[in-house]
């Protein structure tokens, strides 16, 4: 029994520490994410099915080059073996050296082929005679069997590539995240482009290979057989399958965009400034993570090179190509944590040890393209070449666009990001907005109410003051036929309850509107007077469609509703409240409003009734301008 109340603890706790109840919401968030998820998953065991494939066939191949070569007794010691511009090469040392002797075994018959780039070498020679048919055969095919091992290295990397790009998808619904989404989508375009690029060198490679057993030493000796097929079908069935799920996901990849991005950049709270900065933040997190996996990628890919084959014997540096290795493999980690974290928490301190490995790992990718061993791995295999300024090209943008969000610091982004993550770490539900959708919903309400000559009610607060006709007689006698007559027009402002707790609650000093259900009444020397706060009057008003003075309201992005600063008003006489609705104050039909005025005098209503709770609905203000002065 303490066991199993044990194990059943223990579970708990991996499963809180694994939050496999968050990862499921995420990916069961909605349909989208859902495919998302699942075609990103059958995708990379597909790809990566066909991959070891293709990787075990490549070693298939390269085991019986090596067996041949083996068999003819033709070792690495004689020196590097390579084709240049179709021709099948022979050096003792890294060619384009000075002292270095080269010897051409095969020349090119068909001017069409051309794989590898052209090297001048001069008239100097191995003299490599003295050797049977076959081991001169053997020789001829030394470059076949450094090629083969260079595909299985691609293999190698390609099957990383695919883990990766699944980690990646992961993490996209994990974190909802944009950068990620359009890395791996970015990297799945590149998965297409080297795939295209292999098949058409694979079909040189074969077309270079038959070329070289019918005219070299060979005398059509092929030791291969059907291997070149089945070789060319593997790589044709990656590229349509990687093909296949690069138009998929770009679909899928859309639709997540305009769920992330509505989230992102409509989230109520953010500046336009904020948008701006976030959408350059979140571009260099997209080049951030493709120049990580690049830049690793290179890296590993010379020292497994300069490790390997006949090409070990030319690396006089070995030990230095290692190191750099090995600073490059510490470092890439930190380097991308700090870039992510150092963007939006806008910490100076990180963002300063980010631009210092940048510029190791620029400086290190600077000396490797001037060393000449690496000058000859570029032009010899076109994978490590493509994959070489790929990440360097990569990490120049990075650091440009790194510096171009350091000047955005203190704009906001890191205060606005950090309230973000609290809101949603407490599982508070964000408010977000459609950009212009309620001027265009108020645009087309009046316009169908213009169309069908219609007035709409509408509960409203409105004041006046400041007109000649207002004056202290006026206002003193209840009867007065002033108080009857309909208000000028007025422009006005609608404003929803929330505005309206906003303004009555700013607190700011000053002569601002204060609204109410009930209008406060003072008295001053034993007449009513207003007070030099304007006091509002609820009252039901008819807002006409053709008022020009009516205008749509606006809302900034995040921000909270101007206060309305009044001018400084003249001293009034209060307006009497309404009678009170009561049975006896009620007038019957037959009465007019006078006489039950004089029946039923004004009352002063008592002070904790001056201060109602707000109509829960859409306020109207409207403002009568002052004469000889501009209210707005």
């Amino acid at each position: 029994m303490y066991k199993n109340q044990k194990l059943r603890e223990w579970w708990k706790h991996v499963l809180v520490i694994t939050r496999v109840k968050l990862i499921f919401e995420r990916i069961a968030l909605t349909r989208y994410t859902t495919l998302y998820f699942f075609l990103a998953l059958l995708s990379c065991i597909i790809l990566v099915v066909l991959q070891s494939t293709t990787y075990l066939s490549n070693t298939e191949g390269a085991q019986v080059v090596h067996d041949f070569l083996r068999a003819s007794n033709v070792t690495s010691a004689l020196g590097v073996s390579f084709l240049s511009d179709g021709h099948v090469m022979l050096c003792d040392d890294i060619p384009m050296q000075p002292g270095t002797q080269c010897d051409i075994l095969v020349h090119r018959v068909h001017d069409h082929i051309h794989v590898r780039r052209h090297y001048d070498f001069g008239s100097e020679s191995l003299g490599i005679g003295g050797i049977d048919e076959t081991q001169q055969c053997a020789v001829s095919l030394m470059w076949l069997s450094s090629v083969l091992q260079d595909a299985r290295t691609e293999d190698i990397v390609t099957l990383a590539f695919q883990i990766w790009l699944l980690a990646l998808s992961v993490v996209t619904l994990l974190n909802e995240s944009l950068p990620h989404l359009i890395a791996g989508l970015a990297a799945r375009t590149l998965a297409i482009a080297w795939g295209s690029f292999r098949v058409r060198g694979n079909i040189n490679l074969v077309a270079v290979y038959f070329s070289v057993i019918d005219s070299g030493p060979c005398q059509g000796r092929n030791i291969m057989g059907d291997w070149w097929k089945q070789n060319n079908l593997h790589d044709i069935a990656g590229l349509v399958t990687n093909s296949v799920n690069a138009v998929l996901m770009a679909g899928l990849s859309y639709k997540l965009y305009h769920v992330y991005s509505s989230q992102t950049f409509s989230r109520v709270g953010a500046a336009p400034e904020i948008h701006r900065v976030y959408m350059l933040v979140l571009l260099f997190s997209v080049v951030l993570q493709l120049a990580g996996f690049f830049t690793l990628a290179q890296a590993g890919l010379w020292v497994w090179k300069i490790t390997r084959g006949s090409i070990q014997q030319l690396a006089d540096n070995l030990h230095l190509y290692v190191a750099g290795l090995v600073v490059t493999t510490v470092l890439i980690v930190p380097w991308l944590v700090m870039g992510w974290m150092s963007v939006r928490k806008e910490s100076r301190t990180l963002f300063g040890v980010f631009c210092l490995i940048s510029a190791i790992l620029l400086s290190e990718a600077t000396a490797m393209f001037a060393s000449r061993l690496n000058q000859f791995v570029l032009g010899a295999w076109s994978f490590y070449a493509t994959l070489s300024i790929a990440a360097y090209i990569l990490l120049v943008i990075t650091l440009v666009l790194a510096i171009a969000c350091r000047l955005q610091f203190g704009l906001g982004l890191a205060h606005f990001l950090h309230v973000t993550k609290a809101l949603d770490a407490d599982d508070f539900t964000p408010v977000y907005f459609s950009k212009q959708a309620e001027v265009k919903e108020w645009d087309d309400i009046e316009k169908k109410a213009e169309d069908a000559q219609t007035e709409f009610p509408v509960l409203s607060y409105k004041y006046s003051y400041g007109e000649t006709g207002n004056t202290r007689s006026s206002l003193e006698d209840p009867a007065s036929p002033d108080l009857l007559k309909q208000p000028v027009p007025a422009r006005t402002r609608r404003l929803d309850t929330l505005s309206t707790i906003l303004l009555a609650d700013n607190g700011t000093p000053g002569k601002t509107i204060k609204l109410s259900s009930t209008p406060a009444v003072a008295r001053q020397g034993g007449n009513p007077s207003l007070t030099s706060s304007v006091i509002l009057q609820p009252v039901m008003t008819r807002s006409s469609s053709k008022n020009t003075d009516t205008f749509p309201p606006q809302r900034g992005k995040g921000r909270r509703p101007p206060d309305i600063v009044v001018p400084p008003a003249p001293e009034l006489d209060a307006v009497a409240a309404p009678p009170s609705s009561s049975p006896k104050s009620r007038r019957t039909r037959s009465e007019s409003g006078e006489e039950h005025r004089r029946r039923e005098p004004t009352k002063i209503l008592p002070a904790h009734t001056r201060s109602a709770s707000l109509h829960r609905g859409p306020v109207t203000v409207h403002l009568k301008k002052p004469s000889g002065d501009n209210f707005f």
